[in-house]
């Protein structure tokens, strides 16, 4: 799913705390869940359940007068369900993913429902009202997976309210899924304008230009991206696939001008160790950089040590001693 949605659907904050109590054992997880109300008071009296998809799994516990309910999950491994409900106030339900042998706080509040008067018309909805409900109904659809059934509601909320920039990202994500790489280009740009210089605007922009074929311009867009998150995973990942397109082609002096940046973002991830193997190779060609050569490849060799090009750097640093 999209970063963006991801980060929508979001409802509860959660803690990983150390629990002084008893140990865990085995691959439990223990879960302390505090329920408050719009107000911050504790909701005493409210039924918590816990479910995993799939199975007739159901661990249920009633909120104390501290609004507070243990859960003991005996396999902690896995992903549950949680509900939370009381009368008078709204449900909550959502995802939620134990700590094997520690114990997590995670605190949820419960709106009040207020009684509706029985005659009361129907509200009836502004455009801007009408861009969220489009959005969300558009976020819904993304959740399934769904990308080809999210769009139009994706196009109807920035039609009605070109303003959100949360709609502009999400339908140039979707955009980009469906290979419209023009109109995805385009959403990401009116993105930008709404938050100029954004990391996740720009990532989008460059995906949109690579996927167009729009190389020079999609260069531009990485080096944007990563000027503006100098710590960018996402851009150390576009560097280093674009090493990668010309390493496989034999280019490879080409390819550590893109290896180059991508380690420099994130030195010590061995998911760019074969970035080190190429520079090693490149630089072992100069005698100026012999040192730095002999540095890549030990790095290399460090972060791969069972690569099928290990035996190969090994016998690149004999040669260079």
């Amino acid at each position: 799913m999209m970063t963006s949605i991801r980060r929508a659907a979001l409802t509860a904050i959660v803690l990983a705390l150390a629990f002084s109590g008893a140990l865990l054992a085995g691959d439990e997880g223990r879960i302390i869940a505090t329920i408050t109300d719009d107000k911050g008071a504790p909701v005493e009296g409210a039924k918590v359940t816990l479910t995993r998809t799939g199975t007739a799994y159901k661990l249920e516990k009633v909120s104390d007068k501290k609004g507070q309910a243990m859960l003991l999950v005996l396999d902690a491994t896995h992903e549950y369900q949680l509900h939370i409900e009381k009368g008078g106030y709204g449900p909550y339900d959502g995802p939620i993913k134990p700590t094997v042998n520690d114990t997590i706080r995670v605190s949820f509040t419960l709106p009040a429902v207020a009684p509706q008067p029985a005659a009361e018309a129907p509200k009836e909805l502004s455009g801007a009202d009408q861009a969220v409900l489009a959005y969300n109904e558009a976020v819904t659809a993304l959740k399934a997976g769904n990308v080809a059934a999210a769009l139009p509601n994706l196009e109807k909320a920035a039609t009605l309210n070109p303003k959100l920039p949360e709609v502009q990202v999400a339908l140039a994500e979707a955009y980009l899924d469906q290979k419209r790489y023009g109109d995805a280009l385009a959403a990401a740009d009116r993105y930008l304008a709404l938050r100029p210089n954004d990391a996740e605007g720009l990532r989008v922009r460059y995906d949109a230009l690579k996927g167009a074929g729009d190389n020079d311009k999609a260069h531009e867009a990485l080096d944007a991206l990563a000027a503006a998150d100098p710590k960018s995973t996402d851009a150390a990942v576009r560097y280093f696939n674009e090493g990668a397109e010309r390493a496989r082609t034999g280019k490879l002096e080409d390819a550590a001008v893109f290896f180059e940046k991508a380690v420099q973002i994130a030195p010590t991830d061995p998911k760019f160790a074969k970035a080190h193997y190429v520079l090693g190779l490149t630089y072992a060609k100069d005698d100026a950089k012999k040192e730095a050569a002999k540095a890549e490849l030990n790095t290399f060799l460090q972060m791969a040590p069972n690569d099928p090009d290990a035996a190969t750097a090994k016998e690149m640093l004999a040669y260079l001693k």
